[in-house]
């Protein structure tokens, strides 16, 4: 394990800085899932802190899903756990999600493109054949972790020019404050999907690793079409609540 730095200067609870200082080594990959943490003496040792505030920090650690104690073995990073988590049921961005956790959210232009638009991105926003569209493909981040790739069909009949730097961090938010597209509800598929060696690569995940596709059509306040949308996400990194009511 990796030794911790701790700012002792901080005006910050001694656990607090702990759970942050472990959290980032977890999330960031420098503490393996299903790695062993040192023994409570030992780690308060090394760290140069009581083992009260070493166990309040563990504790948060537990409550987060980022560690794992089994009585009488150790205490285990999980295999497991989700970076963001949410309500799908609200039509909010990811970086909204990803800001909302704590985390610090970025967004990076991969690809933009004016094109013809063609295949299920045209039949499901019912376009006429030869349509042009633009085409924006992004990788978003939580604190500098890749946690989605997202790519977004723009038909250009509804915006002459778009600047994607306007809309890169949400879409629709971007297109409603730029360009007077107002974004009221979408419809949502989840689909079961594995990643490629292209989607491997781009959230830095093993091919064949499950992910959970997005596919979202997205509507105006005059009921049209205006957004195709596919958000694929490592099946550990989020988590969606969906509130259902009677």
């Amino acid at each position: 394990m990796k030794d911790i730095d701790l700012n002792h200067n901080i005006h910050t609870s001694l656990s607090g800085k702990i759970h942050s200082e472990m959290r980032n080594l977890i999330l960031s990959g420098e503490l393996k899932a299903g790695e062993k943490l040192p023994s409570e003496p030992d780690l308060a040792r090394r760290l140069g802190v009581s083992r009260n505030s070493l166990r309040e920090a563990i504790g948060l650690l537990q409550k987060d899903g980022l560690l794992l104690k089994r009585h009488g073995i150790g205490t285990f990073v999980t295999d497991r756990y989700p970076i963001i988590k949410g309500g799908i049921e609200r039509l909010s961005s990811i970086a909204s999600f990803i800001e909302s956790q704590g985390h610090s959210a970025r967004s990076e232009v991969i690809q933009f493109e004016e094109c013809v638009c063609d295949g299920r991105a045209g039949e499901l926003l019912e376009l006429e054949e030869g349509s042009i569209v633009y085409l924006l493909e992004t990788v978003k981040y939580a604190s500098e972790i890749p946690v989605a790739v997202c790519v977004d069909v723009i038909p250009r009949s509804f915006v002459s020019q778009i600047d994607p730097e306007r809309i890169q961090g949400s879409v629709f938010e971007g297109l409603g404050k730029h360009y007077n597209i107002d974004i009221r509800y979408a419809e949502c598929d989840l689909i079961p999907f594995k990643s490629d060696e292209g989607l491997s690569r781009k959230l830095r995940i093993d091919v064949g690793t499950s992910v959970l596709l997005l596919e979202q059509i997205h509507y105006d306040v005059q009921d049209r079409k205006v957004l195709y949308s596919k958000s694929y996400l490592p099946s550990g990194t989020f988590t969606f609540k969906l509130i259902r009511r009677r």
